[in-house]
């Protein structure tokens, strides 16, 4: 880990139930040239629906303006949010020591239950999927927004998603194109139907095998899930595997390391020094892992896998 504390340890512990919990940020306008360490709502009206995203911006951004920064999108699952996604990953504290931006953005109405938000991801979840919801549209105002607010580098901008933000995370890569440097998919799937997008792009697939909500195999999702959010088919690992070692032009044959029950097959040889690592964790479930719950961090591993502390 990079830095410890009792008090980053104990709040990463509870990221499984925090994924399902309350949080909430104060709403505040933000610039170029007031930046601190901080959270803040930001709305927009798209579509004509008021929508929302949380943005954290280091306090070391302000010292190196007007040095742009790296851009961290992160996606939250069917039924959470994106203050409930900060507060579980812990990605705010990586981006204060490691410099970068981390944006939160929100969802629409997944159910019956406030707070409960989901994406259109092309197959899954709930609502904004039946109602067709232009999520796409939605995000690329969020970066818009973004790059016009903040010293933002406009090469580095990628994307993490958990479950039903990791389905809308493999959406974005092929329907925005080159504003996406690379994508983090944690307990997700490649469930887009028609993915027009040929050129690279680096990702990342951290995936359990005992995940019931996104099968690692493909399949249904559980009956508790499919209660609430509706039944869906999700492609396996092996799959979405297969499409980016296609995409990317990279080996076949991954490097693999296995250490107790995380397996990393990395990717070699990949066009334009793209990369492609996927991570199994033996038993896993449906989770963001941290650390101090099971000895394998998430974010972490997003953070470096970006390169985003460099």
């Amino acid at each position: 880990m990079r830095f410890g504390g009792a008090a980053r340890v104990a709040a990463l512990a509870l990221s499984a139930v925090l994924l399902a919990g309350c949080a909430s940020a104060a709403d505040a306008d933000q610039t170029k040239t007031d930046l601190g360490d901080v959270s803040d709502t930001h709305t927009l009206v798209v579509d004509d629906v008021e929508r929302s995203y949380v943005a954290h911006v280091p306090e070391g951004a302000a010292a190196g303006l007007p040095e742009t920064l790296p851009v961290l999108v992160v996606l939250h699952g069917a039924g959470s949010n994106g203050a409930r996604m900060e507060n579980a990953t812990g990605l705010s504290s990586l981006a204060k020591a490691d410099n970068f931006i981390v944006v939160y953005p929100n969802g629409t109405q997944a159910a019956d239950i406030a707070g409960q938000l989901a994406w259109n991801a092309d197959g899954c979840c709930g609502a904004p999927r039946r109602t067709q919801v232009d999520d796409v549209g939605f995000i690329t105002a969020v970066l818009d927004d973004v790059e016009k607010q903040f010293p933002v580098d406009a090469s580095r901008i990628y994307f993490a998603g958990f479950s039903n933000g990791g389905m809308m995370s493999y959406r974005l890569s092929c329907e925005l194109g080159d504003r996406v440097a690379g994508i983090a998919v944690v307990s997700g799937a490649f469930n887009v139907a028609d993915c027009d997008r040929n050129d690279t792009t680096d990702v990342l697939i951290v995936h359990g095998t005992g995940d019931l909500t996104v099968p690692y195999r493909g399949g249904p999702t559980n009956e508790r899930t499919a209660a609430r959010f509706g039944q869906w088919n999700n492609a396996s690992v092996a799959d979405a595997t297969r499409e980016w070692v296609a995409r990317d032009g990279c080996s076949r044959f991954p490097q693999t390391v296995i250490d107790d029950e995380i397996t990393r097959a990395t990717y070699d040889e990949c066009d334009d020094e793209t990369k492609l690592e996927v991570i199994t964790i033996a038993g896993g479930t449906h989770v963001w892992p941290l650390a101090p719950v099971n000895g394998f961090d998430a974010s972490e591993t997003v953070v470096e896998f970006f390169g985003l502390g460099s």
